[in-house]
């Protein structure tokens, strides 16, 4: 809080000599920042000038009396900027005037100095006090009005993730069933332009999951699923996405990309996400610039501390240091309201701190701006090891399966792809069906969806638990919905393993072949 000696004063009185004595009591008390007149007339324009806190004002004066003063000045109620009025006049008719008028205090004529300093002293204190209560307030207003922007934000993001949710499984079902058809046409084909034809439908089928995936990474936060990353090749595959608006946008783009990168043990998909949400800032902030507008990718490898950097530098305004210290704060933007959510760089912080690492801005208003991340080069466990990697499948003979899913293409799918490996395989489009199925004849594998009519993936299970409990150790889920958190703690609690849609058919295949030649070994008799 401001010092009482900083209080703005303004004295008018038409005495000259009392408005002398009054500046030289205050200015021996400390005060300095006075204003004076001994014309009435004069107040109001003195008044809107310089905003006094405390106004000391003659209630008999020529031209206008204090009372007409206080009727040009019009303060309002709610601010207390207080008057005190100076008068000889000590009837209770004039005392009712004056406050009635607005005045919040006397002085008697003649003064005494201790009276005068006391009045206005704690005048001042009630105004500085109104002042601070008044910051605070607009601070406190500011605070909840930023939180309910916050909450909005948050609102909306998890309306966007419940739709997502939704999307995703619209989306999983026919993509999987696309992926799985292109990857049996490409076995099955014998001429060559098929195949490639089959090869190219099923790589832009996969990249269609990778961007429901990176959809799903913004709707919810998660756990990085590891696995070999390349980081120039995210870089490369960043820049092909966004290719066409870079290229329409006159935006040059250059690759300084070393070429002993080792490979990461990283989330491909989230440092994608990353890396393409920088890449469209960049292209944002240079839309509205002379050429040359230019992205530069850099990746280095500092082997002594063992991390590899990338950077992703552009030549658009810079960023101010005011904004700088922000950009990473959870729904920060300096997007115009309904173009951004301010939680794309919040998103991209939290996914390079999950992998261990750190992302940093270096800009200057004028000089354009570069991100840098540096990510720990982290040695893959035995234990992370795929299946690919260090799984010997034993060979197993023609098992019985059934498939449970309520979309007739994607069981279609699943059964001719078990089918072409050997099996027998059933198709139920619903829990109930397939318990009825379960009472007549046995099977060897169950493979269900978790989300369906009639009956789901999570009621079968309890139904298995009852009455076909060995079939617990020989189930497997396939899911396209990965963001209800009750149903993702209901898969983990059963331990059995379970598939993402759209998945890859050799995936399937193999956790299938595994499940099915862990189950043969437990039976086998022992010697």
């Amino acid at each position: 809080m401001a010092k009482l000696t900083d209080a703005r004063i303004l004295v008018a009185d038409d005495e000259a000599a009392n408005v002398r004595l009054l500046q030289r009591l205050l200015e021996q008390a400390g005060y300095r920042n006075i204003r004076t007149t001994t014309d009435a007339r004069r107040v109001l324009a003195l008044y809107e000038e310089f905003q006094p806190d405390l106004i000391l004002l003659d209630l008999m004066m020529p031209h206008l009396d204090g009372v007409a003063v206080m009727g040009q000045l019009r303060i309002p109620e709610a601010t207390y900027r207080p008057i005190l009025v100076l008068t000889a006049d000590v009837t209770p008719e004039a005392k009712q005037r004056a406050l009635a008028a607005g005045a919040k205090d006397f002085l008697t004529k003649p003064f005494d100095r201790i009276e005068v300093l006391l009045r206005i002293k704690n005048l001042l204190d009630t105004r500085f006090l109104y002042l601070e209560l008044e910051r605070q307030n607009r601070s406190l207003e500011q605070i909840v009005t930023e939180r309910t922007q916050r909450l909005l934000q948050s609102e909306k993001v998890a309306t966007m993730g419940s739709l997502l949710a939704g999307v995703a499984h619209e989306l999983n079902n026919p993509l999987a069933v696309l992926m799985g058809q292109a990857h049996l046409l490409r076995e099955l084909a014998k001429d060559s332009a098929l195949v490639q034809r089959a090869e190219k439908i099923h790589a832009a089928a996969e990249r269609c999951a990778r961007i429901v995936r990176n959809f799903l990474a913004l709707a919810r936060q998660r756990p990085p699923e590891r696995g070999d990353v390349r980081l120039n090749q995210v870089a490369r595959e960043a820049v092909e996405l966004l290719a066409y608006e870079l290229r329409t946008s006159s935006v040059e783009v250059t690759l300084d990309l070393a070429e002993d990168l080792p490979t990461l043990w990283a989330d491909s998909h989230q440092l994608h996400q990353v890396v393409v949400n920088l890449v469209g800032n960049a292209h944002q902030a240079m839309r509205h610039l002379a050429s040359p507008r230019r992205i530069v990718f850099t990746t280095r490898l500092d082997p002594t501390r063992h991390r590899v950097r990338l950077e992703v530098a552009d030549t658009g305004p810079g960023i101010p240091a005011e904004i700088r210290s922000k950009i990473f704060e959870p729904f920060f933007t300096t997007k115009p309201p309904g173009e951004g959510t301010g939680l794309g760089l919040s998103l991209c912080r939290g996914i390079i701190e999950a992998h261990g690492g750190t992302i940093e801005v270096e800009s200057e208003p004028g000089r354009g701006t570069t991100f840098v991340i540096e990510l720990p080069v982290l040695t893959r466990s035995a234990s992370a090891r795929g299946p690919a990697d260090s799984e010997v499948l034993h060979p197993i003979t023609s098992k019985t399966i059934l498939v449970v899913d309520d979309e007739p293409d994607l069981a279609a799918t699943l059964a001719e792809a078990l089918q072409r490996d050997g099996h027998q395989v059933d198709v139920a489009a619903h829990g109930l069906m397939a318990l009825e199925m379960l009472a007549r004849r046995s099977y060897d594998l169950v493979l269900s969806d978790t989300q369906m009519p009639n009956l789901d993936g999570e009621g079968l299970y309890h139904h298995l638990e009852r009455r076909f409990p060995a079939l617990l150790q020989r189930l497997i889920f396939v899911t396209g919905d990965v963001l209800d958190r009750e149903k993702r703690e209901f898969l983990e609690s059963t331990g059995a393993p379970c598939l993402a849609k759209p998945f890859d058919l050799s995936e399937v295949r193999r956790v299938v072949h595994r499940v099915l030649a862990g189950a043969s070994t437990a039976r086998a008799p022992q010697s």
